[in-house]
């Protein structure tokens, strides 16, 4: 059992930190346990491997994804609610972008995420959708939100001299739209209208 004064929490927060500042390959037992000043061996009495410790570090961060409510929200409809959940994850994933990495690498089942993933179904259902409609409607929407992440990660540079360097006779719409594309690309406001689109036509199959 661990010895020092440490939580599971203060370690988790610690990681995520470090993710942030230096890169998913940055965090490893060794490198964590120096920053927090414990012993690594300290680490392994709390987390047997960096991949589960890697695991804590999402479960904890899509928790409050899963758990916020904004206290200004009036709205309590279905639609109200899955705004606000996938928008706390849309916003979870784009502060700390090494979250959707990981996802990349191995499924999120963690309870933190599944309880995500129990409320949305749970609004889903609750505004009348049938089991299968209710599953594909999540589904949609989570990876919607990953999407968007990912998207919003490429770098604009890059993205504007792509565009700029295509002919505009072979590639005439891309050419036309190439700035609106790259102003726009991954942000904020493009995600929730493109959630507000999908929830429209998610919630209007139930009549």
């Amino acid at each position: 059992m661990p010895t020092q004064r440490l939580t599971a929490e203060q370690i988790t927060t610690a990681a995520l930190d470090l993710m942030d500042s230096d890169g998913l390959a940055a965090v490893s037992m060794r490198g964590l346990a120096q920053r927090l000043g414990v012993g690594t061996m300290t680490l392994y009495g709390y987390y047997r491997s960096r991949e589960e410790l890697l695991d804590a570090v999402v479960d904890a961060a899509t928790a409050g994804a899963a758990n916020h409510r904004d206290p200004g929200r009036t709205g309590s409809e279905p639609v109200d609610e899955l705004t606000e959940l996938f928008t706390a994850l849309h916003r979870t994933l784009s502060e700390h972008p090494a979250l959707y990495r990981i996802r990349m690498s191995r499924p999120f089942l963690s309870p933190g995420v599944l309880r995500l993933c129990d409320r949305a179904l749970g609004q889903l259902r609750r505004a009348g959708l049938d089991d299968a409609a209710a599953v594909g409607g999540y589904r949609t929407l989570y990876l919607f939100t990953l999407g968007c992440v990912t998207y919003a990660s490429q770098d604009a540079a890059d993205t504007r001299s792509a565009l700029g360097a295509l002919p505009s006779g072979d590639f005439p719409h891309l050419s036309a739209l190439a700035p609106t594309m790259v102003a726009t690309a991954g942000s904020r406001d493009e995600f929730a209208t493109g959630l507000a689109t999908l929830l429209t036509a998610i919630l209007g199959t139930t009549g």
